[in-house]
């Protein structure tokens, strides 16, 4: 094939898909669940008496915490690193993320469920070593002393 044919037949792929992509987008987001990104790092990772954890730490979790205290969602066995939580079924709202770990405080997140997406609210406070915006949270365990 002669170079000019290759760089249309490129083009034309890449416009194709680039149509797909605007076209389809909006509809695949709409059948899929909301995925909640959830960080999970510890303060002592990197100490010796870490090592009894392996690489994935001690396993923390998240539950959404509604305000009568009825726990409306639960997910465990969250990893260091980047943890990727479907959330399905849960009501819109107003909740608290909980999240813990064995042997490290507990850590909360006021969160507002709507349909797929999870916010904080604008005028909240987070501790220090927590982060929280759209669809993510983020934190950091000290060990309990």
């Amino acid at each position: 094939m002669k170079g000019r044919f290759v760089v249309v037949l490129l083009l034309a792929l890449t416009g194709v898909v680039g149509t797909l992509f605007i076209a389809l987008g909006p509809q695949a987001t709409e059948r899929s669940p909301g995925v909640l990104h959830v960080g999970v790092r510890y303060s002592d990772e990197m100490s010796i008496e870490f090592n009894q954890f392996g690489k994935t730490g001690p396993g923390a979790v998240i539950e959404l915490v509604a305000p009568d205290g009825a726990v409306a969602f639960t997910f465990e066995n969250l990893n260091i690193g980047r943890n990727l939580v479907p959330l399905q079924a849960v009501p819109s709202g107003p909740y608290t993320a909980r999240l813990s770990a064995p042997g490290y405080g507990n850590r909360e997140v006021p969160v507002i469920i709507e349909g797929r997406m999870l916010n904080p609210p604008k005028d909240a406070e987070l501790g220090a070593g927590t982060i929280a915006d759209y669809n993510m949270i983020g934190v950091r365990f000290e060990p309990i002393r």
